[in-house]
């Protein structure tokens, strides 16, 4: 027992002053460790020789292992600490350095006694120091070779990257085995294999686990109290091995690079526009670069401890600074006052045995901020009127939606006009001063929550958040003066316009759009009246979705050929034979049977699909014409009603010479059927088309006479072969006196221009009878067939 509290005190002493070396400064620290390692291995070559200490009486371990165990575990935790190539290549030089003062020193030592003369008195045999020398050298390459081998080994192991338990555990045993392995190699290589020498490796092993154990506690000790410096150790770069090896003037060479790196650094730092501080685990600033200090406030010199940069910034309650900042952070602050920031903290790591620092990154984001503000109004206003758009109406809706709401869309009426006479630009200052006289509006209303935004084009919507009808109708009111007022433009012009209105009204419990709502309003009071109001009604949405839903189908029956002509025949008063057929297109769908013509010429016309539908029906109808002459029907006249949307941009005299050439039907035998409203105002455009369709040979008739404008002037004076009375004006004949004089004014008129008369409508005997009687020329009607398939027709 006294034996090992011997051992336990000597492993004792030489651990405490490398632990105590530990919490020394940095420059202080280095100097205590050298002097130590060096002062170990000098006493460690005499104290193997001086005593050893009897465990029991198979195991001792001398004083020289001792001090080999203390070499060892002092520059492990040297380099722990240091975490530095640049130690190992100093430790092996002081091994060197001792070795060699412990070899001449020896030499030296033996040549003395043996000099004559020289005083001995304690008869110290000379050829002790002779034979030492040999060993000392074996001595200091096996602790080189052991000391590279133990952090060769350490640097495999860190590479793996396992956890901070399994990874000390490991450097530990390595630690133990490096020990062990010393009291094996040296007996093998200083004295050979033999029998013998193998049996006194193995009866020393025992000694060399224990003082091995035993200078393994420190490190143990280390790893758990001080495992702040191990982990930065663990998570340092691995070592290049190959700069271990470099001659000094590639060291020199390598330090000259860093350096000149570091210059580089220190270039930036001072001359970057980011602020960059380098602060301390406490929060106060190191070092700040100038444009830091600029930024914040603070003199172009900091004081190092002196200022807390938390004080410098104020952090969003969303975007705090956390805690634990030992990972990288970014978020926005305040500083300065007014400007706005982008900081990244970004952990460094504690160097040896100093504490954490952090690099602060700040870039001013106030021209960013700015721009981001911009874009972000210009996502939500326009910019015309700086009222609120499209996007801000559907957010505000969203937002209101657990409140009574009423949403009032606001239309131009014959806007397009003022574009059109005065130019886009009066036109905009038509749309500004509109944006302006509606939130003058307002003022009818101001207790209550609202919002005006221009959707686009000539149309407004105002949001208010009420269900007081009495005070939506004050506003109509207020909105509808507001726009008739008259507009005085910049040249004198004075504008008049008026506004169309739809209106929706949405409560808690309704879930519908209100927006589809009141433009479903809004679209059915401009089909009235234009300048009136519209409040929306159920059925309104569902006549919108018909209508939609009505397109798409149309257009799939245009693709797969659903459609069909029928033609309804036109029959001379006198002889009752068919002269004509008026070709009228018909749609049978699978889903909804039967769809009128009244229903879906209308939506062809607004979705522009008449054109295609029209050239389809005139090369459909010229074709079946072609097929009866070729059959030996003669002279049956091929009529075809053309839309008024038809005749737009000059197109429509290709499509029938098309038809013409491509069924060849003569062109004498079809007539084309138009109605007032596709002239009437248009005259410049469509004239022209009509005389040049005149000179293909092509008739050409007036469609529902007397239902539209009626203009005298242009049956005078267009090129037209038939005049066709609509049914509105036969219908209560013969017993109607009024109509009976509008039918025999009619007459008469075409007579005097020598234009042909066609009576639509024709459906009883009275009424068949009086139009004979007035010398009608051809009836068409029910009264003789509807519109049927061409197959059923009878010649």
């Amino acid at each position: 027992m006294q034996m090992l509290i011997l051992l336990f005190a000597q492993v004792g002493l030489f651990s405490l002053f490398p632990l105590f070396f530990s919490f020394l400064s940095h420059s202080v620290r280095r100097g205590a460790f050298y002097i130590y390692i060096a002062l170990v291995l000098l006493i460690g070559g005499f104290f193997g020789n001086v005593y050893s200490i009897p465990i029991n009486e198979h195991i001792n371990i001398s004083g020289g292992n001792l001090c080999y165990g203390a070499f060892m575990m002092a520059s492990v935790l040297f380099v722990f600490l240091e975490r530095d190539v640049f130690i190992l290549r100093n430790l092996v030089r002081l091994v060197i350095l001792v070795d060699t003062f412990n070899v001449l020193f020896s030499m030296l030592v033996g040549a003395m006694l043996t000099t004559p003369g020289m005083i001995n008195p304690h008869n110290i045999p000379s050829a002790f120091f002779d034979v030492s020398v040999p060993f000392i050298i074996l001595g200091g390459t096996l602790i080189i070779s052991e000391l590279l081998l133990l952090f060769y080994c350490f640097d495999a192991i860190k590479k793996r990257q396992w956890s901070y338990g399994a990874t000390s555990a490991l450097y530990i045993l390595l630690f133990i085995f490096v020990l062990c392995l010393d009291g094996v190699l040296f007996p093998l290589i200083a004295f050979g294999v033999n029998q013998m020498v193998i049996d006194i490796v193995i009866g020393g092993l025992s000694g060399k686990v224990i003082m091995a154990c035993s200078f393994s506690v420190p490190l143990l000790g280390f790893a758990l109290f001080r495992h702040k410096h191990l982990s930065a150790y663990f998570a340092s770069d691995a070592v290049k091995w190959s700069s271990f090896f470099s001659l000094n003037s590639q060291l020199k060479q390598e330090l000259s690079e860093k350096n000149y790196g570091l210059k580089q650094a220190s270039t930036v730092f001072n001359n970057v526009k980011e602020g960059l501080a380098i602060v301390d685990d406490k929060g106060f600033i190191i070092k700040a670069n100038p444009a830091f200090c600029s930024m914040v406030g603070l003199p172009s010199i900091v004081e190092p401890g002196s200022t807390s940069v938390n004080t410098l910034f104020a952090f969003a309650a969303s975007n705090e600074l956390p805690e634990e900042k030992e990972a990288h952070w970014r978020g926005e602050v305040s500083f300065g006052g007014t400007s706005q920031g982008l900081l990244t903290i970004t952990p460094v790591g504690a160097e040896s045995s100093q504490s954490e620092t952090y690099i602060y990154a700040l870039v001013n984001i106030d021209e960013l901020k700015e721009t981001q503000n911009k874009l972000f109004y210009l996502t939500r206003h326009d910019p015309l009127t700086g009222l609120e758009n499209r996007r801000a109406l559907d957010d505000l809706i969203r937002d209101y939606s657990d409140n009574d709401m009423c949403l009032i869309v606001v239309d131009l009426d014959h806007f397009k006009d003022v574009n059109d006479s005065y130019g886009h630009g009066s036109g905009d200052i038509v749309l500004s001063v509109i944006g302006q006289r509606l939130l003058g509006a307002l003022s009818h209303i101001p207790t209550l929550t609202a919002h005006v935004c221009r959707t686009g084009g000539d149309e407004f919507a105002i949001l208010v958040m009420t269900s007081d009808q009495g005070a939506i109708d004050r506003l109509n009111r207020a909105v509808q003066e507001a726009c008739k007022a008259l507009i005085t433009l910049p040249q004198g012009s004075e504008i008049y316009v008026s506004a169309t209105l739809g209106v929706s009204f949405q409560g808690l419990k309704d879930n519908g759009d209100i927006l589809q709502e009141a433009d479903s309003a809004l679209y059915a009071a401009k089909h009235e009246r234009r300048g009136s109001i519209g409040f929306y009604e159920e059925k309104l949405t569902s006549v919108s979705q018909r209508k939609l839903q009505l397109s798409v189908k149309l257009k799939q029956a245009l693709e797969t050929e659903q459609l069909r002509v029928f033609y309804q025949p036109q029959y001379a008063s006198e002889t009752l034979q068919i002269v004509g057929v008026e070709a009228l297109v018909r749609w049978h769908d699978a889903e909804w049977g039967w769809i009128g013509p009244d229903e879906f010429i209308p939506v062809a016309e607004e979705m522009g699909l008449i054109e295609r539908l029209g050239e389809w029906v005139l090369l459909t109808s010229c074709t079946q014409g072609k097929l009866w002459l070729d059959n030996g029907i003669k002279g049956i006249k091929m009529s075809v009603n053309v839309s008024a949307h038809q005749l737009r941009f000059g197109q429509f005299m290709g499509t029938v010479k098309q038809a013409l050439i491509k069924s060849r039907f003569p062109a004498e035998l079809l007539q084309l059927e138009l109605t007032e409203s596709s002239f009437i105002e248009r005259e410049q455009e469509v004239i022209p088309q009509l005389i040049a369709l005149k000179s293909l040979g092509v008739q050409l008739a007036i469609d529902d006479f007397g239902t539209g404008y009626s203009s005298l002037s242009y049956v005078a004076t267009l090129p037209w072969d038939t005049l066709k009375i609509d049914r509105s004006f036969i219908n209560r004949l013969p017993e109607d006196k009024a109509q009976r004089q509008m039918t025999d004014t009619i007459l008469q008129l075409a007579k005097n221009m020598d234009l042909s008369i066609v009576v639509e409508g024709v459906e009883t005997q009275a009424q068949f009878d009086y139009l004979r009687s007035k010398k009608c020329e051809v009836i068409q009607g029910y009264y003789f067939s509807p519109a049927v398939p061409a197959e059923k027709i009878t010649f």
